[in-house]
């Protein structure tokens, strides 16, 4: 599908709000992917995770002069996302190999969600197409990184339970109690979002303990720092929900830092890094409380929502203040225009 050639015919209809926000956002997010990838392809040594590196950074660079096209096509103005400017590829090792690897996953994952939603909210036939072709790209770079990471025996799997011997009706009300009295032993789904978040907030953790660590500006590593904290709390928390019902965690990986204090990464991009892994977690905890019937594990994902989002807030704020964050589309301020007249 790689080679499908978008925007071959002349548009007569204007893209949405909604094809116009999922693109511009895609836009930011593979620019900033793109510039992790290739310090990333700069400093992997082995030499199959550097192809699994190498096909993502492709992907980024095609989705980005794709974008750029429709863009230019529809005289929107192209974003500035982020550039050769924002990295430094001559910088040393901040992160494992086997971490590469893991976040090449973590990105496909998060690719099949991301373009699943932008693929189901677009109308107009050529961004269906293009939508189509990045899910079905993120399931690929899913499977590739998914299949290194089993034949190298660091995939992190989610805990194993006994398989079911009889269908069976709920009967009794503790079903959804969890806060005093007898707790009923986790669902499958329910053990499903635990896993899945606290091998998200892994992934997050290993992210901020290395931009903290290099971080230039004080607020920054301030703010990056109060993050890994964070982090840590969730996945104790989740963790401790799994040992209470006698049910293993997830195995964690090499998620370990060296000490370089040099920065391969500008401020600005380690933030956005980080407040798009802040939206995804919103988003993840927001299913995760959809799907968990226990009372007690719903409350702890309410916590999370709200720790996140004044976290992600905060994060926004920095960017604002430093002139970093681009203003997405939107509405026209009628009242201003209102006012000036």
């Amino acid at each position: 599908m790689e080679g499908i050639l978008f925007m071959t015919e002349k548009q007569t209809q204007k893209l949405t709000s909604s094809e116009l926000g999922m693109l511009w956002s895609s836009f930011i997010e593979n620019t900033a992917s793109k510039c992790f990838l290739k310090y990333g392809l700069s400093i992997v040594e082995d030499v199959e995770i550097k192809e699994v590196i190498k096909y993502a950074f492709d992907l980024s660079n095609k989705n980005i002069m794709q974008i750029k096209s429709i863009f230019e096509n529809e005289k929107i103005p192209v974003p500035y996302g982020f550039s050769d400017s924002d990295v430094n590829v001559n910088a040393p090792r901040l992160y494992s190999d086997s971490f590469l690897c893991r976040y090449i996953e973590f990105m496909g994952r998060t690719g099949e969600v991301t373009y699943s939603l932008a693929h189901s909210t677009s109308a107009r036939k050529d961004i269906r197409d293009l939508f189509r072709s990045y899910l079905f790209e993120s399931a690929t770079l899913f499977d590739k990184a998914a299949d290194l990471l089993l034949k190298k025996g660091i995939f992190v799997r989610s805990p194993y339970i006994a398989y079911p011997t009889k269908n069976e009706y709920v009967e009794k009300e503790n079903f959804l109690a969890g806060f005093l009295g007898e707790k009923r032993p986790l669902t499958a789904i329910e053990i499903t979002h635990l896993a899945t978040n606290i091998e998200s907030n892994a992934v997050g953790t290993s992210f901020l303990m290395g931009f903290a660590q290099v971080a230039t500006s004080k607020e920054v590593k301030k703010y990056l720092s109060k993050g890994l904290e964070i982090g840590k709390k969730h996945i104790e928390i989740l963790a401790a929900v799994l040992k209470n019902d006698n049910t293993a965690s997830p195995q964690t990986w090499d998620g370990s830092v060296p000490e370089s204090t040099v920065s391969p990464f500008s401020d600005k991009l380690m933030l956005q890094l980080i407040l798009t892994m802040n939206a995804l977690s919103l988003g993840n905890y927001g299913t995760s409380l959809g799907g968990s019937p226990r009372r007690d594990i719903g409350l702890h994902y309410v916590r999370f929502i709200g720790e996140i989002g004044n976290y992600a807030n905060d994060g926004t704020e920095i960017m604002i203040t430093h002139g970093w964050m681009e203003k997405p589309p939107h509405t026209v301020d009628r009242q201003k225009i209102i006012k000036q007249n």
